[in-house]
Protein backbone atom coordinates (compact mmCIF):
# COMPACT_ATOMS: atom_id res chain seq x y z
CA UNK A 1 0.00 0.00 0.00
CA UNK A 2 1.12 3.56 -1.31
CA UNK A 3 1.26 6.28 1.27
CA UNK A 4 0.01 9.64 0.44
CA UNK A 5 2.43 12.13 -0.03
CA UNK A 6 1.29 15.41 1.79
CA UNK A 7 3.76 18.17 0.44
CA UNK A 8 3.08 16.40 -3.08
CA UNK A 9 -0.86 16.67 -2.87
CA UNK A 10 -0.32 20.37 -1.13
CA UNK A 11 1.82 21.32 -4.66
CA UNK A 12 -0.96 19.91 -6.74
CA UNK A 13 -3.98 21.46 -4.84
CA UNK A 14 -2.30 24.77 -5.10
CA UNK A 15 -1.08 24.32 -8.73
CA UNK A 16 -4.98 23.52 -9.62
CA UNK A 17 -6.30 26.52 -7.37
CA UNK A 18 -3.86 29.35 -8.12
CA UNK A 19 -5.24 30.03 -11.93
CA UNK A 20 -8.86 29.84 -10.95
CA UNK A 21 -8.44 32.21 -7.70
CA UNK A 22 -6.44 34.37 -10.12
CA UNK A 23 -9.66 34.45 -12.71
CA UNK A 24 -11.90 35.13 -10.35
CA UNK A 25 -9.80 37.71 -8.37
CA UNK A 26 -9.02 39.72 -12.37
CA UNK A 27 -13.34 39.89 -12.52
CA UNK A 28 -13.45 41.55 -9.32
CA UNK A 29 -10.94 43.84 -10.67
CA UNK A 30 -8.32 43.24 -7.19
CA UNK A 31 -5.05 43.62 -8.14
CA UNK A 32 -3.54 39.94 -8.25
CA UNK A 33 0.01 40.23 -8.95
CA UNK A 34 1.02 42.96 -6.74
CA UNK A 35 4.39 41.89 -5.52
CA UNK A 36 4.47 44.92 -2.82
CA UNK A 37 1.15 45.93 -0.26
CA UNK A 38 0.93 48.79 2.27
CA UNK A 39 -0.28 47.36 5.62
CA UNK A 40 -4.15 48.14 4.50
CA UNK A 41 -3.23 45.92 1.40
CA UNK A 42 -1.43 43.14 3.06
CA UNK A 43 -4.66 42.89 5.43
CA UNK A 44 -6.75 42.93 3.51
CA UNK A 45 -4.78 40.49 1.14
CA UNK A 46 -5.00 38.30 4.15
CA UNK A 47 -8.48 38.46 4.91
CA UNK A 48 -7.87 39.76 8.65
CA UNK A 49 -8.25 42.92 10.87
CA UNK A 50 -6.16 45.80 10.86
CA UNK A 51 -5.89 45.52 14.69
CA UNK A 52 -4.77 41.58 14.41
CA UNK A 53 -2.41 42.38 11.26
CA UNK A 54 -0.45 45.08 13.62
CA UNK A 55 -0.67 42.61 16.33
CA UNK A 56 1.45 39.30 14.01
CA UNK A 57 3.60 42.58 12.97
CA UNK A 58 4.41 43.53 16.47
CA UNK A 59 5.16 39.69 17.47
CA UNK A 60 7.62 39.77 14.43
CA UNK A 61 5.57 36.72 12.21
CA UNK A 62 5.64 39.57 9.45
CA UNK A 63 8.38 41.98 8.89
CA UNK A 64 7.77 45.10 6.60
CA UNK A 65 10.61 44.96 3.71
CA UNK A 66 10.62 48.53 2.99
CA UNK A 67 10.10 50.27 6.13
CA UNK A 68 8.92 52.99 4.62
CA UNK A 69 9.64 57.19 5.81
CA UNK A 70 8.08 56.38 9.39
CA UNK A 71 4.14 55.58 8.55
CA UNK A 72 4.01 53.76 5.96
CA UNK A 73 5.54 50.51 5.83
CA UNK A 74 5.29 47.84 2.73
CA UNK A 75 5.55 44.41 2.65
CA UNK A 76 5.95 41.74 0.54
CA UNK A 77 3.68 39.20 -0.87
CA UNK A 78 5.66 36.30 -0.53
CA UNK A 79 5.94 37.03 3.22
CA UNK A 80 2.35 37.33 3.62
CA UNK A 81 1.81 33.61 1.53
CA UNK A 82 4.46 32.28 4.24
CA UNK A 83 2.39 33.76 6.77
CA UNK A 84 -0.90 32.43 5.37
CA UNK A 85 0.64 28.74 5.45
CA UNK A 86 2.56 28.92 8.42
CA UNK A 87 0.17 30.98 10.45
CA UNK A 88 -2.55 28.34 10.47
CA UNK A 89 -0.40 26.89 13.38
CA UNK A 90 -0.94 30.34 15.30
CA UNK A 91 -4.14 30.73 14.65
CA UNK A 92 -4.62 27.57 16.59
CA UNK A 93 -2.58 28.08 19.40
CA UNK A 94 -4.45 31.75 20.30
CA UNK A 95 -7.64 30.25 19.82
CA UNK A 96 -7.55 27.35 22.65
Amino acid sequence: MELLNLDGLTLLIRKITQPIVREELAKRGEAIDQKMFSRKAAYRYLGISGSFFDSIVNQGFIKPTLPGNGRTRYYLREDLDKFAEDGKEYLKRTRK
